[in-house]
């Protein structure tokens, strides 16, 4: 494997190991994130029980999604890097790279616009642009040509 390989392959795993963060994070959750506060106006314990039983099913939910999608994410790295891929392999993961990690970056975006409550809009817009620099790298190393 080549310098360029290396790279891609570190880009893409930065980038799934931050999904893993994240979904750590809302799957230990006893109560909704400091931003979410923010854009809803009220502390925790101002939200009536039921609103939060369904918030936090919400946020365990989302959790579990963003676990599944790092888990399938580093399979499908490693399916694409240990054995001798075709250009067709790589544009496939990259989709899913693009059609994943995407819509974290409008909703935070969205919530930001309507709330101003200070969403993580630049650590979801970093997933993407690790993952477009994965796959920049993985072109330039040849491996996919």
């Amino acid at each position: 494997m080549n310098l360029f390989a290396w790279f891609a392959l570190v880009s893409y795993s930065l980038a799934f190991l931050i999904v893993l963060a994240f979904s750590i994070a809302y799957l230990k959750r006893s109560d909704f994130m400091p931003y979410h506060g923010i854009a809803m106006g009220r502390r925790w314990s101002e939200v009536e029980p039921r609103t939060q039983v369904l918030l936090l099913a919400l946020i365990k939910v989302t959790g579990a999604a963003w676990l599944a999608l790092a888990l399938a994410g580093f399979f499908l790295l490693y399916w694409l890097f240990s054995a001798d891929g075709e250009f067709v392999q790589l544009i496939v993961f990259q989709l899913f790279c693009l059609i994943a990690l995407s819509p974290p970056v409008a909703v935070a975006t969205y919530v930001r616009k309507k709330t101003n409550a200070p969403t993580p809009v630049r650590s979801a817009v970093l997933l993407v642009i690790l993952s477009l620099l994965g796959f920049t790298f993985a072109v330039l190393s040849g491996r996919y040509i």
